[in-house]
Formats: C-alpha cells, structure tokens, sequence
C-alpha cells in the first residue's frame, strides 16, 4: 500500500492523487469512478487505432502528372489449329508404325487431331481413346508439341508456348513458364523486346498473318507481365481475309515504396516476388493456374498437358477424367489477392473488315490513361504513435514519462524489498 500512496502522489497521471489525498469516502468513490472509465476509453481507443494499424492503414489516391509515366505494350498470344500433313504421317509412323494403308490409320490420326486441337473445354473428345492403352504411355505434351514443330516464332518479339488452348506464340514476359519444352535447354530462340510507352505516344500493337497459316487463327491481347488464360484475356477471331482494328484503353494502379515494405496481411496485395508453390512469381493468371493444378491432381490425379510443370501429364483417361469434373477444376474458387501493381485493358472500339487479297491481320490501338490509381500508406508508426499518446493524454493526462515513472516505482520497490532481505539475512551473520 506504500508503495501505490507513493506513486498515486508523485505520479503525474491525473486523478491517482485524488484518490489518496481526498478524506471523504464519495470523494474517493467518484474518482476511483473517473479513473476507471478513463482507462476504459484510453483502453478503447488505442484498440480502435491499433486495429487500423493492422488491417486499414492503406489508401488509394488519384495521380495525374502523366507526363513521367512510362508503360509497356500489351502482349499478345496468338494461337491457330493448322497442322502439317506430313509431320502427322511422321508421327504416325514414329509412335506406333501405322501408314495410310493400316487399318487402324484413322483412329491414330484422329487421335493426333484431338491432342492438336485440345483446349481446356473440349477435354471430353478424349472419350474415344480412353481404353486404348496403346495411348496411355505416349506423351501428350511431345505430341502436341511435335505437331506445330519447328517451334519458330513467325516475329521476333514472340516466343513458343504451352497454354489452356495448345501451341501458341506469345509476347509475354514470363514465356519461359509455359514452355513446351521438358528442357528449358531445348528452347533455341531468342525474344526481342517492345519499345516503352509513353502517355502521349500513339502505341499500336499489331499481329499480322501469313498464307501459310491455318484459315482460323485466335489472337489473346493481355499484359505483358503475364500469361494468358482463356478466361481473363481479350480475344480476337482472325478469319483468313480479315483485317481487325481495335481500341484499348489502359487502367493502371501503382503503389508507393512505403507500402511496399508493409507486410502483406497489411497491405491486402502481392507483389511479383512473392512466389507461388509452383512458379517463382506471383500473378493473378499464375494463381488461378497454380489453383487449377491443384484441383487436377485432387480429382484425377494428373495435370492436364497444358500445364507444363514437370508433374504427372494426363493421359487420354485423365483428360477425360478433367473433361467430366470441369466445372469443378477449372471454375474452382481461386482467392488469388491483387497485384499491389497492376494494368489491365478494356475494349473501346472494334472494327473488322474482309479484303480478299490481303493477309489476315489485327491492328490495336492502345489508349494509355491521364489519371491512375496509387496504394499509398495512410496509417504508418509514427500516426499510431500519435494516436495512442492523443487517446492517453486525453483520457488519462499522462505521457511517455507517465509510463517511465509506473516502471521507475515498480523497479524501486523490488529493489528495496530485495535489499532490506539482504539485510536480514546478513544480521544473524554478524551477530
């Protein structure tokens, strides 16, 4: 009781030292009173900032000094089913010994038809070779591949890659992740890289076709910073005399550097290097792949040739397998987090046209923005500092030294009992 008399009078927290000086017993009722529903809204208080800290402390704000930004084209994927005669008889022959005269000739070529024209919707016309077991062993990712070899980008900013729906070229950054390669060693070309962009830039992406490609060709505009899925990406259809002009607009979200170092509870975003399980980047598109994976290899055990990871591929019967569960692996519930960076594109105009003596070809146009969006942090240290001290001094009066003084006493008590034992311990010594 010394103790909390000496400190409730020296202590500079308002209202302790009504408590030991007031005579009267409702005097010290009613700031024992005071005292305590102080200290419940002190206590409520730096709980409400504290969780504002933790789960509210980011914001976005509005940039329109345009004139420093710089973006990067789009990336396209570009994507069509033609497949060369003779490399199907090559095939036919390599795999399983079967020319034009075999009997069973069709249902070979039938099978390399199905593997070259394979997407993630259409797994279910892998039925009919489900029990041939002669399949089972043969890679579908060799096949797929060896159907559209030599693999050679048609243009110099496009590299070979494996996607949702087959072989395609693509312009993307992260090509090397959809590789239809089991080597990344056996990849022999080399990717240029698009000019930067700029706000005022009049930036144009185009894709142009040649004869020798296949009557139909699909073209996927995304960001270059990732790959395309079917689902999450502008798609273009290219007949074999058509010329496609279109209009993309730009919205574009950047974050400041002090969000950056945030943890990632608290700033509710991700960055590029925060990998995934089976990729050493992080992307919305590689997440929902990533998810994807997961549900394969849950449902029927295998991933489906299109994700190249090095797991178990799917066979005809694992296909198929996916092709009866896909509205379950492949519109799985993915809770893949934003980007703290991110562009993404929307379609303002399109136009096409039919000239019959020109190469198919798709021309976009890109509209980059004057205004973006940027996280920034709102709630840093130093504002919930502030915030503590402004609910405490409000309620309680006391500061920094307030507290200093509480451990100042504490430790002046323990250090005199601790003391005063030693002395007692010492006398029967002496005596």
């Amino acid at each position: 009781m010394d103790l909390l008399r000496t400190f409730a009078n020296e202590s500079s927290i308002h209202g302790l030292a009504h408590l030991v000086r007031s005579q009267h017993w409702l005097e010290k009722a009613f700031w024992l009173a005071m005292l305590a529903f102080s200290v419940v809204c002190t206590v409520s208080i730096c709980n409400m900032h504290w969780e504002r800290f933790q789960n509210n402390a980011t914001v976005l704000n509005v940039e329109t000094d345009y004139l420093s930004w710089v973006f990067r084209p789009p990336a396209a994927t570009v994507c069509s089913d033609h497949v060369n005669e003779e490399k199907l008889s090559e095939l036919l022959l390599r795999y399983w010994k079967v020319d034009v005269n075999h009997t069973e000739y069709e249902h070979f070529r039938e099978f390399l038809l199905t593997v070259n024209r394979a997407r993630f919707d259409n797994l279910m016309t892998f039925e009919p070779f489900v029990n041939d077991t002669r399949l089972a062993s043969v890679s579908v990712i060799d096949l797929a591949r060896e159907l559209k070899s030599p693999l050679m980008p048609p243009w110099k900013t496009f590299a070979p890659v494996l996607t949702e729906v087959g072989v395609c070229y693509s312009s993307t950054m992260l090509y090397a992740f959809q590789s239809p390669y089991n080597e990344r060693s056996q990849e022999n070309y080399t990717k240029v890289r698009p000019a930067d962009c700029f706000t005022l830039d009049v930036c144009r992406t185009m894709v142009a076709m040649s004869h020798m490609d296949s009557i139909r060709n699909d073209v996927y505009i995304h960001i270059e910073q990732d790959v395309m899925t079917a689902d999450s990406s502008i798609h273009y259809v290219l007949g074999q005399h058509d010329i496609i002009s279109s209009s993309l607009s730009v919205e574009q979200v950047v974050a400041s550097k002090a969000l950056k170092q945030l943890s990632r509870r608290r700033r509710k975003c991700r960055l590029p290097s925060e990998r995934l399980h089976y990729f050493s980047v992080y992307t919305i598109n590689l997440c929902r792949i990533s998810c994807r994976i997961e549900a394969s290899l849950h449902l029927c055990g295998c991933v489906p040739f299109f994700y190249n990871i090095g797991k178990t591929s799917c066979s005809p019967e694992g296909l198929y397998c996916l092709a009866k569960q896909f509205k379950v692996w492949y519109k799985t519930n993915c809770t893949c987090q934003p980007l703290c960076e991110s562009v993404s594109f929307r379609q303002v105009l399109v136009k096409k046209t039919v000239l019959e003596q020109a190469n198919s070809k798709l021309e976009t146009q890109i509209i980059y923005p004057r205004m973006r969006m940027k996280r920034d942090v709102l709630f840093d240290i130093s504002n919930l500092i502030v915030s503590l001290g402004g609910g405490a001094a409000l309620f309680l009066g006391c500061s920094f030294i307030s507290f200093v003084e509480v451990i100042f006493f504490v430790l002046e008590y323990v250090t005199k009992k601790f003391h005063r034992y030693y002395l007692r311990q010492q006398e029967p010594a002496h005596s």
